[in-house]
C-alpha cells in the first residue's frame, strides 16, 4: 500500500492504530482478522484498524503520525502480514516541506494566493490568513500528502494559476490547537522535510 496516513490517540479513541488509504470513501463493510480489522468500500480496502498494540509498541504520539519511522512500519507490517493482509511501504519522506514566501496576491476579500519557494521549485497555496508576509517561512504539504483530517492534498486551479500545495497551520502540524499558519525558524533550509523520523 503506497499512500496512507497513520493515526494513534490513546487518550482520544483508545489503543488502536488507524491506517487510512482513502478518507473520502464511506465504509461499506469490514472484516476482522485477529487484531486487524480491514475496512472496505465495496471491494476496495480503504483502511486498517489495528487493536491492542500498547504491549507490542510504545507510541507517544497523539493524533496523526506525520512521518512514521521505519521501525514503527516494520512492527505494523509484522502484524499485518500475520493477519494475511497487504503490508505498508516504508515512507522515504513526509510530504511536508519548509518553504519561503515569495509572492502574496489577493484573490478576494478573504483569500490570498501565496507562492512559496522550496529548494528546487515554487509551489502555490491559498490561505485566509492575512498576517503572512513576504520572506516568511511556512510548511506546505504537497500534492498527494495526507492531512491530519484525512484529506489528501489535490491539485486545483485558480484562474491560470495551479494550486499544488496546502499551507499548514499549527493544529495540522500537531504543534498547537489553533488554526494560525505556523511560521518556521528562518534558519531552516528551504525544501527541507519538516518532520524527522519519529521515535516509537
Amino acid at each position: 500500500m503506497k499512500n496512507y496516513s497513520i493515526h494513534y490517540s490513546y487518550k482520544g479513541i483508545g489503543d488502536v492504530i488507524i491506517i487510512l488509504f482513502d478518507n473520502k470513501k464511506k465504509p461499506t463493510h469490514s472484516v476482522s482478522k485477529g487484531r486487524v480489522t480491514v475496512v472496505y468500500h465495496d471491494e476496495e480496502i480503504i483502511g486498517y484498524n489495528i487493536f491492542d498494540v500498547k504491549d507490542i509498541v510504545k507510541i507517544r504520539n497523539e493524533g496523526m503520525i506525520h512521518f512514521p519511522s521505519p521501525q514503527l512500519i516494520e512492527v505494523i507490517n509484522t502484524i499485518l502480514i500475520n493477519a494475511k493482509v497487504e503490508p505498508l511501504e516504508i515512507l522515504k519522506e513526509s510530504g511536508y516541506y519548509v518553504g519561503q514566501i515569495k509572492l502574496i496576491k489577493p484573490i478576494d476579500a478573504e483569500k490570498n494566493l501565496v507562492s512559496i519557494e522550496l529548494k528546487d521549485e515554487t509551489v502555490n497555496g491559498v490561505t485566509k490568513n492575512q498576517n503572512l508576509k513576504i520572506s516568511d517561512k511556512v510548511v506546505v504539504a504537497k500534492v498527494g500528502t495526507h492531512l491530519n483530517n484525512g484529506d489528501i492534498v489535490k491539485e486545483s486551479e485558480n484562474g491560470d494559476v495551479v494550486i499544488n500545495a496546502h499551507i499548514c497551520t499549527n493544529s495540522e502540524l500537531g504543534i498547537d490547537n489553533n488554526d494560525e499558519i505556523f511560521i518556521v525558524d528562518e534558519d531552516i533550509e528551504n525544501g527541507k522535510d519538516f518532520f524527522t523520523t519519529e521515535v516509537i
